[in-house]
């Protein structure tokens, strides 16, 4: 059994290159140096925290802490308990035990410690949140994509729910063309009429972050801009440096999917590359010609082909806007997510309205035509 050990909440530049030992290859989302560029480029509600478990000198595990101090519940619930929550709105300092932006392996344990790796889930998360109270956070949300945490513990200290599954498409074919043959006839169908009624007019490029001028990172930045606003449910804010930043952090482990019509851009999608997989993080578009392009549905193809030509094996298009992703051959990943309010009243009544608003997400996970599902809760599944 593991001796007692200490938990550390370490700032994004106080963190040191040892805690990616512990990361697996998939995880790109959670090296070191992804994050400390993500914080540093969020706008004054964020903070960004490792939370460093050690025995002694050994780290034994590690997570990420995202301190959001505005964060709010819209685009969350529907129908009269919307309603409610518009004319009396609240917005809780929350953290998330893992960033929302990045829901892949909540936490990192060292091999040595396996066989106990809910002792140290349970005990790190313990020390965590009681550290957390100091900063007065109101709420904690802990997501993660491969353990459901069915302990006493977790039963007791959270409210147990799915929440906006991630995406996933594995390749197991060799090109794109093969690919499209394993889809259904319709989607197949039109996904050609798609690319083939763009072909000549809209060109898209794969092109080093790093190569990315200033002019296209202001650019790309006003087009998350743009498509940020849309969503429903926000998250980070990120500045205009951060695209600049990723590409020399990251090198050649970051792309960037830049679309054209002539000279101009109207749209990008970046993607994190590992050895084996690639993550499709975040996209932009120019809303004015957004309909007309199908910008969405090309970024999402030409991520697909970039996959293809680089011989990798899964791409992971994350959260949100499930219909184009499902008739591209998504598959849903199920994302465990645990909410803890502090205040009693709220984990008993607030907790309760969240959860059952979440119910759409369950019967998506389970269903086995989703289209159905999508169009039952089209607003909440969009």
């Amino acid at each position: 059994m593991l001796n007692n050990f200490q938990v550390e909440m370490l700032k994004c530049d106080e963190a040191f290159d040892e805690l990616d030992k512990l990361t697996s290859d998939v995880s790109i989302q959670h090296k070191t140096k992804y994050l400390k560029t993500l914080t540093k480029n969020l706008d004054n509600n964020f903070e960004g925290y490792f939370a460093v478990a050690k025995s002694e000198n050994e780290v034994v595990a590690w997570t990420y802490v995202f301190i959001d101090s505005g964060f709010s519940f819209y685009g969350v619930l529907s129908g009269a308990a919307e309603k409610l929550y518009n004319l009396l709105p609240k917005k809780f300092n929350t953290a998330f035990i893992s960033s929302p932006v990045a829901e892949y392996n909540m936490f990192h344990i060292s091999s040595k410690y396996k066989l106990i790796e809910s002792v140290i889930t349970e005990k790190m998360t313990d020390e965590i949140i009681r550290l957390l109270k100091n900063k007065k956070v109101e709420l904690v949300i802990i997501k993660d994509h491969i353990n459901y945490y069915s302990s006493e513990y977790f039963h007791k200290k959270f409210i147990y729910l799915h929440f906006m599954p991630g995406t996933y498409i594995d390749l197991n074919c060799t090109c794109f063309d093969d690919y499209l043959m394993k889809l259904k006839k319709k989607w197949r169908a039109n996904i050609r009429n798609r690319i083939n009624k763009r072909k000549n007019d809209l060109k898209i490029e794969v092109i080093n972050a790093a190569n990315l001028t200033a002019r296209e990172c202001e650019k790309c930045h006003e087009l998350y801009f743009q498509t940020r606003t849309r969503q429903r449910l926000k998250h980070e804010l990120l500045s205009q440096d951060y695209f600049c930043e990723c590409g020399k952090e990251l090198g050649e482990k970051c792309k960037m999917l830049i679309a054209k019509t002539g000279e101009k851009i109207i749209g990008f999608a970046q993607l994190l590359v590992s050895e084996n997989d690639v993550i499709n993080v975040r996209m932009g578009m120019d809303y004015n010609c957004n309909k007309e392009y199908n910008l969405y549905h090309h970024l999402l193809y030409e991520s697909i082909n970039y996959c293809f030509e680089k011989k990798k094996k899964r791409l992971y298009t994350s959260q949100t806007c499930y219909r184009p992703k499902i008739e591209a051959g998504a598959k849903l990943l199920p994302l465990h997510t645990y909410i803890c309010f502090h205040n009693p009243v709220f984990q008993k009544v607030f907790g309760s309205i969240i959860k059952n608003q979440c119910k759409c997400y369950s019967e998506l996970i389970k269903a086995e035509n989703p289209a159905k599902i999508l169009a039952k809760y089209k607003k909440l599944c969009s």
